[in-house]
């Protein structure tokens, strides 16, 4: 089988692409480069990798793929040294410069990620999202190679299936799911969470919380206050994926009011077992929910990125006074109240709703079926360009 060697570190979801018996190549990739949460090592080296210092100097990160097994190299947000023709499997287009917007600004920083992307081995950048490749010239800068998307192959919910999704509409209980990964608790909107659950809880007896986050990134009064409320259960963000997949299966809806998304993977996961989606109208979410059809969506309490998906610098360079700054948001908690009592209330539109969402998630442009012709596609293309 032809082999794709991927040079750089990639994110857990990429595993369902490597271990997919039916794209017809083969990819290499060392297992240690493939992560969820960044370990201390990495984040320390990620905290110095942008650092201002770096902005002024235009340093653009290019990782060594010559030499290697393969027809073709890969990467997951980053530029490659390759002898071979690669693509660039991308998240949003700051990646490519480790998300600092003054490095691009900068004179070197320009000519570099300019001469990068005229490097004539680069012959795709494969988008999550059509945010990512809407923007891209000009977030980026000029690419003449292929770029498309392919969204990130979630595979289906194995835990449900059409007649449990609505028994589960139909239950009593209704079991809300919000999940933050890393240090991101806040600017997931964390908080108004909370808030919104403990407003239910005031009128309704039926109503369940489960929180799944990395506890220890988690202010640690935070964490004793959740663990004071009731029918709140908080999860640990180390479960593997089964039994992820098991959590969403039992859960009735999935809330994602977020102000910081690049993608918004566990929208995705959720839709795969019948979730409805309580979330925000930002970059790549509306690509995935349609509010009134499987979800609600409703504005960020900070636009991480602007209303044109364009990275919105009041914000991201000020993340302190903003997504992290633990101020809440009133209309975002009484969003999140409303929509919840009316799914409550309305079993019938959850029902619906969550069926929705598991078409949407099962249908092109999501299914296996689609995401695996893309790569077989778009590998075949690239191995004919050379």
């Amino acid at each position: 089988m032809k082999k794709v060697f991927f040079a750089t570190r990639a994110r857990g979801f990429l595993n369902h692409v490597f271990k997919c018996n039916e794209i017809e190549f083969n990819f290499i990739i060392d297992n240690k480069n493939i992560y969820e949460l960044n370990n201390q090592k990495r984040k320390i080296l990620s905290w110095i990798g942008r650092s201002p210092v770096f902005d002024w100097l235009g340093i653009i990160q290019r990782i060594n793929a010559k030499n290697k097994l393969g027809i073709i190299n890969g990467s997951f947000n980053r530029f490659l040294k390759s002898d071979k023709p690669y693509f660039i499997y991308l998240e949003n287009p700051t990646a490519l410069y480790h998300y600092k917007l003054n490095r691009k600004k900068s004179l070197l920083g320009k000519s570099n990620i300019n001469r990068y992307l005229n490097d004539t081995n680069l012959k795709a950048i494969i988008c999550m999202s059509e945010a990512c490749c809407d923007t891209f010239e000009q977030v980026c800068g000029n690419f003449e190679g292929q770029k498309k998307v392919i969204y990130p192959y979630v595979p289906s919910n194995g835990y449900v299936n059409e007649l449990q999704i609505s028994q589960r509409a139909a239950s009593s209980d209704i079991n809300l799911l919000f999940i933050s990964q890393g240090i991101r608790f806040l600017s997931k909107g964390g908080l108004e969470v909370i808030d919104a659950f403990k407003l239910l809880c005031l009128e309704r007896d039926n109503i369940n919380l489960t929180i799944v986050t990395s506890i220890k990134d988690v202010d640690e009064k935070l964490i004793d206050e959740i663990r004071e409320i009731p029918k709140v259960r908080l999860l640990d963000f180390q479960l593997s994926y089964e039994e992820m997949e098991d959590l969403y299966s039992k859960s009735s809806i999935l809330l994602q009011p977020t102000s910081d998304e690049s993608f918004g993977l566990t929208i995705l996961e959720g839709m795969k077992a019948g979730l409805p989606v309580i979330a925000t109208r930002l970059y790549a979410i509306p690509e995935m929910v349609k509010d009134g059809e499987n979800g609600f969506l409703t504005n960020p309490h900070w636009w991480f990125f602007d209303k044109n998906n364009i990275p919105n610098s009041k914000v991201w360079n000020h993340r302190e006074q903003t997504l992290y700054s633990g101020k809440k948001n009133d209309e975002l908690i009484q969003f999140l109240y409303q929509k919840i009592s009316f799914l409550d209330d309305h079993r019938d539109i959850l029902n619906r709703m969550s069926l929705k969402s598991y078409e949407i998630a099962n249908s092109s442009p999501f299914s296996k079926e689609s995401i695996i012709q893309s790569w077989n596609s778009t590998l075949k293309s690239i191995e004919n360009s050379q």
